[in-house]
């Protein structure tokens, strides 16, 4: 890669570049690991971009190393609850992570039900990642995060650990995870997170009943120190649709991204948003531009995806279920395969499904017709849960969103991750 003087921010960012690696990577044993933060800062800080994006190669993949689950969460996705009676094996999930590698896949986010319900296995398959060149995450709900386990994910090889705070309020964070107790736990194991330097993604639900308490919400995960937050959009799967009542409204929806980005600014923090969103950090950008300033360089932002496609489901991502199954994305739960069955690269290459999503002109509706169809596509996994289609019309758009802060389908070069 060759650098001019004619751009005034390789100094700088070379001057950074050394210690945010090390703070970056600290713990890894992977020579591959290390290149791969390496190239994510270089692009993050010379050219604002995360990872790039190759056409249907897929980038992130989320698996659900279990269905078994500690709480009952209401609007949980994936219904957990028990374990399933096939769930893979280690081999079996080590096979997978070799043919991930194969594939090209980034990063591997562990997820479940309640991941660490399987914590050896968990550490077993970070530390296999570590080694296979795949940087290792994990979605949890807190509740089994102690500083002793905190270190032992931190070892094993860890990136970062996202833990949810669906409100400021105690009682009401409780009565959505449906447990008493949850939100103080939540607390605690973002705290024993940093007590080993262990990265704190918090996840959090914007709900129309909790949806005021979201600046106070966000003030008091500033305060706790995390300055990265993924906001997840309700998609009415799994228990989601008995709440679906509760889903922001569109005034909300385009209130709650100008009220991020303008918290990107003052108070340096970086968000993405989930279900079904991807858009916010390209919306975000162009709000940025408008005001002359920039979002902070963080791990989060690292992972908004530099490739236009809107919703990755199936074109850059998939999610991998507990028993061999995959499915587009979380939060389209349609089986495309098992790996008990075939290979994951026949999957990915040969699926139905799969292939008509990738392929734009086949959508239906609105989304069929939008000037945006190949760089947004609305969410498939909203769609199929609303109309048993996933080629249908997202009833959510942000088209108009879009039009009013100027981002023309030919501006978009990015999209934010949406896994669960």
């Amino acid at each position: 890669m060759a650098f001019t003087k004619s751009n005034p921010n390789v100094g700088n960012s070379f001057k950074t570049l050394k210690s945010d690696v090390q703070k970056t990577a600290k713990g890894s044993v992977s020579v591959g690991i290390g290149l791969k933060l390496i190239e994510l800062l270089l692009r993050q800080k010379l050219f604002g971009t995360g990872l790039k994006g190759k056409p249907n190669t897929p980038l992130i993949v989320s698996y659900a190393v279990t269905r078994a689950c500690n709480l009952r969460c209401l609007h949980c996705h994936v219904s957990a609850r028990d374990a399933m009676a096939n769930e893979l094996n280690l081999k079996e999930a080590m096979q997978a992570i070799d043919e991930m590698a194969l594939l090209g896949i980034e990063a591997l986010i562990f997820s479940g039900g309640e991941p660490l319900l399987r914590k050896e296995f968990i550490l077993a398959l970070a530390e296999y990642c570590v080694d296979a060149g795949i940087i290792p995450a994990m979605l949890t709900n807190g509740v089994l995060i102690n500083h002793k386990v905190a270190w032992e994910l931190k070892d094993a090889g860890i990136m970062a650990v996202g833990i949810p705070l669906d409100s400021v309020i105690p009682e009401s964070h409780d009565k959505l995870r449906n447990a008493a107790g949850t939100f103080e736990k939540a607390v605690k194991a973002v705290e024993a997170c940093f007590d080993v330097d262990l990265e704190v993604v918090i996840t959090t639900m914007a709900l129309k009943d909790t949806f005021n308490d979201l600046p106070k919400r966000i003030d008091f995960i500033a305060k706790l120190g995390v300055d990265q937050v993924a906001v997840y959009d309700l998609v009415p799967v799994g228990r989601g649709k008995d709440v679906m009542d509760q889903a922001m409204n569109q005034t909300q929806r385009e209130s709650l991204i100008r009220y991020l980005q303008q918290t990107q600014e003052d108070n340096e923090m970086v968000f993405t948003m989930s279900g079904g969103l991807p858009l916010y950090p390209e919306i975000a950008s162009e709000m940025h531009k408008l005001n002359g300033t920039k979002p902070k360089d963080l791990l989060l932002k690292q992972f908004w995806i530099n490739a236009p496609v809107g919703c990755h489901a199936g074109v850059l991502y998939f999610s991998l279920r507990p028993n061999g199954d995959v499915y587009p994305c979380t939060f389209l739960p349609v089986k495309v395969g098992n790996i008990r069955e075939q290979s994951l690269t026949s999957i990915w290459r040969n699926s139905k499904v799969l292939n008509e999503l990738r392929d734009r002109s086949l959508l239906k509706g609105k989304c069929g017709e939008c000037e945006y169809i190949e760089t947004c596509g609305g969410c498939r996994g909203r769609a199929y849960a609303c109309t048993g289609d996933y080629l249908e019309t997202d009833p959510v758009c942000l088209r108009d969103l879009l039009l009013k802060e100027s981002v023309l389908p030919s501006k978009i070069k990015r999209f934010g991750w949406c896994v669960g």
